[in-house]
């Protein structure tokens, strides 16, 4: 009895002894097991926001660390080494899941919550109806063809006419985006941590095609007694991303007005826009390659002077509009004998054509027609050595990808037949379009680089100075560099004076001293009631919302009665001006022409009033000066 009792004794003890030893490898009863979620949920949460994930990214997220915690204790029964390598394998693939979550490209489509068909409009190729807006207020008509879609054997050719078509166009939905860059993790990462302006029209949100080359159309439901006037914009983005169906170009509260029927367009950009290449030129009848993209925006104009009288519209009173790249691009067309007959009048913001040409590599604005092929040449290299026919069947990815090592090529060029100058020998000559022109800059253009300042150093700043102008005092008097603080501000000052206020006011100079028909001059320097982003001031872009009338469309700032009113007069300054070739009207302060008073602008600020022109001792400094400039 007393031997077994012993052994139940002995038994139980080591049995409680093999429980011990097997209690740390229990999850229950093991915070060391626990101890590795919080970093981990931390890491998968944080890349989570930082992608900007959707709720269906982040249930995902949540399932994989459910399924992570319900298996822990199964999978964390061998030694610490292996332990650490399962818990950087969960790591890993929790982090790849949050990132590979994010927000899927999605068309805009047009109309408000409830969207109604509109009437029927006969165009030349077909029947159109769109759809009105919650207000019904204002007809929409989304993504309409105005040429056949660029590719394959059409990708590098100008546009062809689109086809006809028997079935009624639906034209509720805005088209692809032309081929760009789309947005990626570091992208919608660095919006979440860094303020910036205009980040949803920088950062395209939409699906993007070689399929483009679409138009869209906003009329207002008001009878009219006479045609109304057009304008058309033309979006900006350096000629390489951009889309007719951003919010801040849309068209819908200038038409509301019943004073003027809006349009947005589309146009190839990169290199798919804007490629040169030898045999491009023997391709073509008047043996120029390049300025695709600008042959798409005469294209536009020619689809809208033969069928905007359907909608309502006066083909004689078109008024071509755009900011930036879309600034550039207008005052091309105004030089190029393309758009003769196109084009009625004229609005240039924060962009304009009076570079100089050479190579775009070393800054000129402009390639030469054998600069811009040579870049050509060296693409088809880049890509094996392959033929135009070969790079016309390849996928458009590989193409981007090998020609972004020359991006700076991919612009506009003198080929010859758009351009057969620059377009400032073009205005000095008097041979350009003679039409009504409205433009203007910001006070301040550079500022964008503020997201990532550029460098400050004094003696750097000072050297580089004299390296590139001698040693002429009257630079370093203009733009002083004796701290970082005045490095850094001279910076952005000498970028905002050169690149676009000299650029504007030489356009303006031209076209005046050169023609007879009437050119406004304006500078806005309103900083739009953002805190986060006080430090960008009139940044570049900033006027496009209050000019056309959508405050709000990117961004949401607390507008108070002075940014309404200034909207207001802006936009009855533009709906003026392409009604009449005159910006001015009732209750708007008298806006004088360049001509009657060359040393002033109108200046929009908290209101409107017409002031000196901006800083002329620093832009005559560079009026003089004839090298590259960007």
């Amino acid at each position: 009895m007393e031997i077994e009792e012993q052994r139940r004794t002995t038994g139980a003890a080591h049995a409680g002894s093999k429980t011990l030893m097997r209690q740390p490898r229990n999850f229950r009863t093991s915070p060391r097991h626990w101890v590795p979620f919080l970093p981990l949920t931390a890491v998968a949460f944080v890349f989570a926001w930082l992608n900007q994930t959707p709720w269906w990214g982040w249930a995902l997220v949540a399932v994989c660390l459910a399924a992570l915690g319900l298996t822990v204790r199964w999978w964390l029964r061998g030694p610490a080494l292996l332990q650490v390598g399962a818990w950087l394998l969960a790591g890993a693939f929790l982090s790849t899941t949050a990132v590979l979550a994010h927000p899927s490209a999605q068309h805009r489509t047009a109309g408000g919550t409830d969207p109604r068909p509109s009437e029927t409009v006969p165009t030349q190729e077909g029947a159109v109806r769109g759809v009105l807006n919650d207000e019904r207020d204002v007809e929409i008509f989304a993504g309409i063809p105005y040429a056949q879609p660029p590719v394959g054997e059409r990708r590098w050719r100008p546009p062809q006419p689109p086809e006809p078509h028997t079935d009624l166009l639906i034209a509720d939905r805005f088209s692809d985006a032309p081929i760009q860059a789309t947005s990626t993790f570091f992208t919608r990462a660095l919006s979440q941590v860094v303020e910036a302006p205009l980040e949803a029209t920088l950062l395209n949100p939409y699906p993007v095609s070689e399929d483009s080359l679409y138009l869209n159309i906003w009329r207002s439901t008001r009878p009219a007694s006479a045609k109304l006037p057009v304008i058309v914009y033309i979006p900006g983005g350096g000629f390489t991303s951009g889309s007719g169906a951003l919010p801040l170009y849309d068209g819908e509260s200038l038409a509301s007005r019943g004073e003027a029927i809006t349009v947005t367009i589309n146009y190839r950009l990169g290199v798919l826009g804007f490629l040169s290449h030898p045999v491009l030129a023997e391709e073509s009848k008047a043996g120029a390659s390049g300025n695709y993209g600008m042959l798409d925006q005469i294209a536009a104009l020619k689809w809208v002077r033969q069928n905007i009288a359907a909608f309502g519209g006066d083909p004689d009173r078109v008024t071509i509009a755009g900011e930036s790249a879309g600034g550039e691009s207008v005052c091309i067309l105004g030089a190029t004998p393309r758009a003769e007959g196109l084009v009625g009048g004229i609005i240039g913001s924060s962009g304009a054509c009076m570079g100089t040409r050479g190579n775009t590599e070393r800054g000129d604005q402009y390639d030469t027609k054998s600069a811009a092929e040579a870049a050509g040449r060296r693409l088809s290299e880049e890509l094996g050595g392959a033929t135009m026919e070969e790079m016309r069947r390849m996928p458009v990815g590989r193409v981007v990808d090998a020609a972004e090592s020359q991006k700076s090529h991919w612009r506009p060029s003198i080929d010859g037949y758009v351009l057969n100058r620059t377009p400032a020998e073009i205005y000095a000559a008097g041979d350009q379009l003679d039409v009504p022109t409205l433009i203007g800059s910001n006070a301040d253009e550079a500022s964008l680089a503020l997201v990532s300042p550029p460098d400050a150093d004094v003696d750097a700043y000072q050297d580089s100075v004299r390296k590139r102008h001698g040693a002429d005092a009257e630079l370093l008097r203009l733009y002083p560099g004796d701290t970082e603080e005045q490095v850094l501000v001279s910076l952005l000052q000498a970028e905002t004076d050169k690149i676009m206020t000299r650029a504007m006011r030489r356009w303006a100079t031209l076209q005046t001293r050169t023609g007879e028909a009437d050119t406004y001059v304006y500078y806005f320097a309103h900083v739009p009631p953002d805190d986060d982003l006080q430090k960008f001031g009139a940044y570049h872009g900033a006027e496009v919302m209050y000019a056309y009338d959508n405050l709000g469309k990117d961004g949401n700032a607390e507008y108070v009665k002075r940014d309404y009113t200034l909207r207001d007069q802006m936009s009855g300054y533009w709906i003026n001006f392409a009604r009449t070739g005159n910006p001015n009207g009732l209750r708007l302060p008298s806006w004088p022409t360049m001509r009657q008073e060359p040393e002033k602008v109108m200046k929009f600020d908290a209101g409107s009033a017409v002031a000196p022109r901006p800083r002329p001792d620093a832009v005559d400094f560079w009026m003089r000066y004839d090298g590259p400039l960007a």
